[in-house]
């Protein structure tokens, strides 16, 4: 089974105090997170010139077919591949959330007959870098290799029930035009963000062949043929080592090209295309993305001058006056991702975790501002449900702009003590009162159950750690047991990866960094894909209501329906909540401009950047 789209990020080395733990424990501070202005750039802006910037530590551009598995389904790897061939709707502009409809090559979709059929026109003037328009000949063949590739079991945005199997035809009534004829209504803004975001034209003159050498002829147009073409493109995306001399990847509609690539370091070169017929034409000759095994070789990079716009390591935050001094700019990146810990609801402590009052005093045991201020140094927004506190987007219910669970270690025991759980010999609540009424243990828990249930957490950071441990001080101070379960994050996949459809073999499943990615697929946070019945992400939660309200989502284009959905699984705690650590602290050459404001989906968008003289 294909997984909905996830974003792993590995939370950066963050050094914490050695009282941070006991203060967490006792104490709630407010956030301090840092003013996110940005110096403007330095010197005369020329035309021309190569910049770079620098991905965060083991991310690696790895993948450039704009078909994705669920290996590859990296935000880091789909904004590359949008640089070369631009989506047909472009999500995302500087700073703010949503389509970006200028920069698309579909005009805002129309729908008609009950929201069943959707017309979509192409602006015209778009071509492929060999002189070639863009048609819906090109859209034709996404979805000709986009069947295929569900079919392989190998498209990570598939989740099961929506496109393509939302759509019962489409049909092309001349070269700009294309029709959706839907299998039932849907909203007009979930199935544009949520849908026709994952649409990328190809372009069918260069790739439709099975072979390096063959002639390009109409092999994708039935599916035993697609599914051949398919595995050929497939095939050549493993191939890093062709990435920058493959004839493949050179035909492109978007404003860079590849133009040399190392598949050792991964060093990757991209290059203007000098025939973008599209808007925002690069002020860059080219651009480079460099990894790096090390923040510390990241920075040295940096100061070097070989990264323009690098990173400073959330543990050398208390160096960000010393840069300053020396001229670079360096602001906070927040963006617009959803963190949160799984519970296993189908597995030994269901009936503990399937409590509602027992979810909701463990999320008053989340020190969101403190773990914001001690840990992530004040980079980083509070994360009270599907969407993040984000300021400016209007896809964050009002409800959400506060937190319905503040921490509170009184409201959590005053929870648990009016549901029947009393002190127990070792501190360790227990059950005195069974049963299911509304001041009783709850269906499922029987008398002396003991109120243990153990969390299982991604090692490799002492930030991360460090408010793992502060929040099983503060449940150890209620009276609840949160045996702690350190395990790498290959072992978590391993054994909360496969949860469901088998029985969740743990009570909470923390990740370091378990970030869920909006963006160019998932534009509006309905929580349809990690909370929805037959979810892979949610730990097995259902909930009918939830269900019904994250379907509305899907059916009404009115905000309130988002809205409600997202306070629905807030309040009812499908998830425990936790603070969003900012993407990176910027570290950015003062040399370089037009990086600033910063995209929400934590995409670089170089073609707005450029290099003033020194």
């Amino acid at each position: 089974m294909l997984t909905s789209r996830i974003r792993i990020f590995r939370r950066p080395l963050i050094a914490v105090s050695a009282g941070f733990v006991a203060a967490v424990a006792i104490a709630a501070c407010g956030s301090s997170t840092p003013a996110a202005g940005a110096a403007a750039a330095k010197g005369t802006p020329i035309k021309g010139g190569v910049a770079s910037y620098a991905l965060p530590v083991d991310d690696d551009f790895t993948w450039i077919l704009p078909l994705e598995n669920q290996a590859n389904y990296e935000s880091y790897d789909s904004n590359v591949e949008s640089g070369m061939w631009n989506p047909l709707y472009f999500a995302g502009a500087p700073g703010k959330t949503g389509i970006n409809y200028p920069r698309s090559i579909g005009r805002k979709p129309v729908f008609s007959d009950g929201n069943r059929t959707v017309t979509v026109t192409l602006n015209r003037g778009w071509r492929w870098s060999d002189g070639l328009p863009v048609t819906t000949a090109d859209v034709r063949f996404f979805f000709e290799l986009e069947a295929a590739a569900v079919k392989a079991g190998k498209y990570a945005p598939y989740v099961a029930g929506e496109m393509p199997a939302d759509i019962v035809n489409v049909s092309y009534p001349g070269p700009y035009k294309f029709v959706l004829h839907l299998k039932r209504p849907y909203s007009a803004q979930w199935f544009t963000d949520n849908q026709l975001t994952w649409i990328y034209p190809l372009p069918v003159q260069a790739w439709d062949k099975t072979c390096l050498t063959c002639s390009v002829t109409n092999v994708a147009a039935t599916p035993a043929g697609a599914a051949k073409v398919f595995a050929f493109l497939y095939h050549q995306s493993q191939s890093l080592s062709t990435y920058g001399t493959s004839k493949l990847w050179k035909v492109v509609d978007g404003p860079w090209v590849i133009k040399s690539y190392n598949p050792t370091t991964y060093h990757t070169v991209m290059a203007a295309n000098r025939s973008f017929s599209g808007p925002v034409k690069p002020h860059l000759a080219g651009y480079q993305i460099y990894s790096f095994s090390s923040d510390t070789a990241e920075v040295d990079a940096v100061r070097a001058g070989v990264v323009d716009f690098g990173y400073l390591p959330f543990s050398d935050a208390n160096q960000v006056s010393h840069f300053k001094s020396l001229g670079y700019s360096v602001t906070a990146w927040p963006y617009f991702y959803n963190e949160m810990f799984e519970f296993g609801y189908t597995g030994p402590w269901k009936n503990l975790v399937g409590q509602l009052y027992v979810r909701q005093a463990l999320q008053h045991l989340v020190n969101q501002a403190l773990y914001i201020k001690q840990t992530d140094h004040g980079y980083g927004i509070p994360d009270y449900g599907v969407a993040p506190d984000y300021p400016g987007s209007n896809l964050v219910a009002p409800a959400l702009r506060s937190n319905p669970y503040p921490y509170s270690p009184s409201a959590a025991k005053a929870l648990l003590r009016s549901h029947g759980w009393v002190k127990g010999a070792n501190g360790i609540d227990v059950c005195a009162r069974p049963g299911s009424a509304a001041n009783e243990c709850g269906p499922g828990v029987p008398k002396n159950k003991p109120l243990s249930i153990p969390l299982m957490y991604d090692t490799g950071s002492p930030s991360f750690l460090a408010q793992v441990e502060a929040f099983d001080t503060a449940a150890a101070r209620v009276g609840i047991s949160l045996p702690l379960d350190p395990q790498s994050q290959t072992t978590m996949f391993s054994i909360a990866g496969v949860c469901p459809p088998g029985p969740c073999k743990w009570g909470i499943a923390g990740y370091n960094g378990y970030m869920w990615d909006f963006g160019q697929y998932q534009g509006l946070p309905s929580g349809g894909q990690q909370f929805g019945k037959g979810n892979y992400w949610g730990g097995g939660y259902n909930n009918p209501v939830a269900d019904r309200l994250i379907a509305a989502t899907h059916a009404s284009s009115s905000l309130s329906a988002l809205y409600a959905a997202e306070t629905y699984l807030a309040k009812n705690v499908a998830s425990l909540a936790w603070p969003l650590a900012d993407f990176q602290i910027n570290l950015v050459s003062s040399h370089l401009g037009g990086w600033y404001p910063l995209s929400p989906y934590a995409s670089y968008d170089v073609s707005n950047w450029y290099l003033t003289k020194k």
